[in-house]
């Protein structure tokens, strides 16, 4: 938890105790769905209903009622709502994101905002009015901008509006440290508690840097970063074994710039960019982990000049023993030996299929 997380749950049980529909604002990764859905199912089921609804472009808002009235029950003629004696949170995650019309509507929020209006709905085949009771809007979504929309006024004029902020440097570093430390605390050699908290701190240098120098543009309008490639990055080290990785600090940081070219460089398309994200780590390595990128590659590129090439060629999998009981996330480095094992998946998935794919194995398949 951080003083935001605790802040968001705080606001929640407010506006549910005082029936006052909410929309949380707030960028990719901070948390606002997963804090809300947690905050719901941590709700007594006598009194609380939770009812989840995740919008998408496609949505409609036949789709949309379809789904609330689903868990509502007929009290009377006309009038819906949850068992008696308990109250229904509809949570509408990413609110702004279904598509708008040729007039510039988005039915399933004109939906919403109906009900949210006048309290009622239309029954779809007899347009007769349905009344609903007992019944809270709770919504989140992200700025606008890269697919999502912005909302009409007349929405966000029955909403309190919550914003939160991209969580700063010192609680990303909280955050991803106290993981990393306690990972590290099980069976891992004690110089690893530091090496933990190294890589959070050059995996942080990179993040910044990626926002920094990769900016979306229209051909390029994937290069939107976010916390959640952060969390990509240390989850993907977090993979690693005490028993593969041993007190190999080289071996430690060659998973950490596998995960980060996984991460960061699959998403670049162009030449300068992948040089200019070459360089990044080389300097990283050298700042943060003080070690320099050709010592521990040397293995990769034999004497010559290290280039971006090289780091292509490191590979980690957890697939490359077939045989193995338990599969540890491990380094390999015989390129022939890693082929064979790929053909012969590919054989075994072909002699059990009606369909078989007739794949050609290279470098980077």
């Amino acid at each position: 938890p951080t003083c935001q997380t605790v802040l968001q749950t705080y606001f929640l049980k407010l506006h549910v105790a005082h029936d006052t529909p909410v929309l949380i604002v707030g960028p990719t990764g901070t948390g606002k769905s997963a804090i809300t859905n947690n905050w719901l199912l941590s709700l007594s089921k006598d009194k609380f209903m939770a009812n989840n609804i995740n919008f998408s472009a496609k949505t409609t808002a036949f789709q949309t009622q379809e789904i609330i009235m689903s868990k509502l029950d007929r009290r009377k003629k006309g009038l819906f709502g949850p068992p008696v004696g308990k109250k229904c949170l509809v949570f509408v995650d990413d609110l702004n994101m279904p598509v708008k019309e040729v007039y510039g509507a988005q039915p399933p929020i004109e939906l919403l905002r109906t009900w949210l209006d006048h309290g009622f709905v239309y029954d779809k085949k007899e347009v007769s009015r349905i009344d609903l009771c007992d019944v809270l809007l709770l919504s989140a979504m992200g700025p606008p901008g890269g697919g999502r929309n912005d909302i009409t006024s007349r929405m966000t004029s029955h909403l309190n509006l919550l914003t939160i902020d991209a969580f700063s440097e010192d609680i990303m570093t909280g955050i991803f440290s106290a993981i990393a430390g306690k990972f590290f605390s099980n069976g891992w050699d004690n110089s690893f508690m530091k090496h933990g908290k190294v890589m959070v701190s050059a995996t942080l240098e990179i993040y910044q840097q990626a926002i920094a120098n990769f900016l979306p543009t229209p051909t390029k309008s994937h290069y939107v970063f976010n916390l959640r490639d952060f969390a990509r990055v240390i989850k993907g080290v977090l993979l690693a074994h005490p028993s593969t990785i041993g007190t190999d600090v080289a071996k430690f940081i060659r998973l950490w710039v596998h995960e980060v070219y996984r991460v960061f460089y699959d998403r670049l398309i162009d030449e300068d960019d992948r040089n200019t994200f070459f360089n990044m780590v080389k300097d990283t390595c050298k700042s943060c982990f003080k070690q320099p990128m050709e010592k521990i590659m040397s293995h990769l590129f034999m004497g010559k000049e290290l280039k971006d090439d090289h780091i292509r060629s490191l590979f980690f999998g957890d697939f490359i023993n077939p045989e193995a009981q338990t599969r540890y996330y491990d380094e390999m480095q015989d390129l022939d030996q890693l082929t064979s094992v790929i053909e012969g998946y590919l054989e075994e998935y072909n002699t059990s299929v009606k369909t078989p794919m007739p794949l050609v194995i290279f470098k980077f398949c």
